[in-house]
């Protein structure tokens, strides 16, 4: 995507000043045949003045939105405290759509965003496919765009993401080293880049030890829900012990627990018979005992990233796709420990 024509741009082709463009954009006084002009060059480069700019200029504050599928999510409230930290100081008010209301997808005030321009720059919060053309039509009127964490590849715009390939190999070395060799994965839907990612950055930790994960312990779950978790724990009280894997890692912490609680209730132990490891650290990860190790994603940073990356955007900068990683930290609680096997 080509950078955004600006105002210096505009001033240029229709041969007046940046302060005469602003007073035609404003309202201000401009002869017949300059607004003309202008508005002809304007309608011709694409050129959509930033309503943050104008209210920089007339001492009023802008505002970002911030989309997401389902306010409930844990670690939105961490992305939001990133968002706040940044934009107060830059006196920009923030919008908040969820797109998933009482169980229904409804994406009508965001496209009304879009399309009467009440915002200068969006945020989206892991994005996937359902989120695309909302993505697509925010492009078309070039609002600078951020996505955190999508779950899915888009054109445009800075991805801002976790390094899901380290943070699997790091889990990888941490199980080996407690005496872990049969070790299952619990991912989301097969086509989600997350849950691929993961699986990837385990099974290359675990390759690099000459160990490999078996196709009926490889499983992509429809959904991230606590649900699915369960229906594995079911599913692992009837593997008989030596060929149970002795690990599981989920793809998010709310399939752990669910994972973790179930087992509770039929008599099995974590860690001593089966460790569990999850992703997010959602603060129920360390409420309950034993506390779920995990890997704890930059959210907070990641909000705060995305409006500068927003900002940095209006003033110019190429609104090209660009991909910004940030580390995942391994947190180790009482969920894994040495495999039973080595205590044999």
């Amino acid at each position: 995507m080509s950078r955004r024509p600006d105002i210096a741009e505009v001033a240029r082709h229709a041969k007046v000043s940046k302060s005469t463009v602003s007073r035609v954009i404003n309202g201000g006084y401009a002869s017949a045949e300059v607004r003309a002009r202008v508005a002809k060059v304007i309608q011709k480069l694409g050129y959509t003045p930033w309503t943050t700019a104008r209210n920089f200029s007339l001492g009023r504050a802008g505002s970002f939105g911030l989309v997401m599928e389902d306010s409930q999510n844990e670690w939105i409230t961490q992305i939001l405290g990133g968002i706040e930290e940044e934009l107060t100081s830059k006196h920009i008010s923030l919008l908040v759509g969820s797109l998933v209301l009482r169980g229904t997808y409804d994406s009508a005030t965001v496209t009304s965003w879009i399309r009467e321009h009440r915002v200068d720059g969006l945020i989206f919060a892991r994005p996937g496919k359902r989120e695309k053309q909302l993505i697509e039509s925010a492009r078309k009127v070039k609002l600078s765009i951020a996505l955190i964490t999508p779950d899915e590849s888009f054109k445009g715009g800075a991805v801002l993401r976790s390094n899901n390939v380290d943070a699997g190999r790091e889990i990888a070395e941490h199980l080996y080293e407690l005496g872990h060799r049969r070790i299952a994965y619990l991912g989301g839907p097969e086509d989600s880049l997350d849950s691929r990612q993961r699986a990837q950055g385990l099974e290359e930790g675990l390759a690099l030890r000459r160990l490999k994960i078996p196709p009926q312990s490889m499983i992509f779950a429809p959904r991230y829900h606590l649900q699915e978790g369960i229906a594995f724990a079911e599913r692992w009280v009837k593997m008989p012990r030596p060929r149970a894997p002795t690990a599981v890692v989920c793809a998010n912490d709310i399939m752990a627990l669910g994972f973790m609680r179930t087992l509770q209730t039929q008599g099995v132990s974590v860690p001593k018979d089966v460790s569990v490891v999850g992703y997010d650290d959602v603060p129920a990860a360390s409420l309950f005992w034993p506390g779920l190790t995990t890997v704890r994603q930059q959210m907070r940073s990641m909000g705060s990233a995305a409006c500068r990356s927003l900002m940095a955007q209006m003033n110019g900068e190429s609104q090209d796709r660009s991909v910004l990683e940030f580390p995942m930290d391994l947190v180790v609680r009482q969920s894994t420990g040495p495999s039973p096997d080595r205590r044999v």
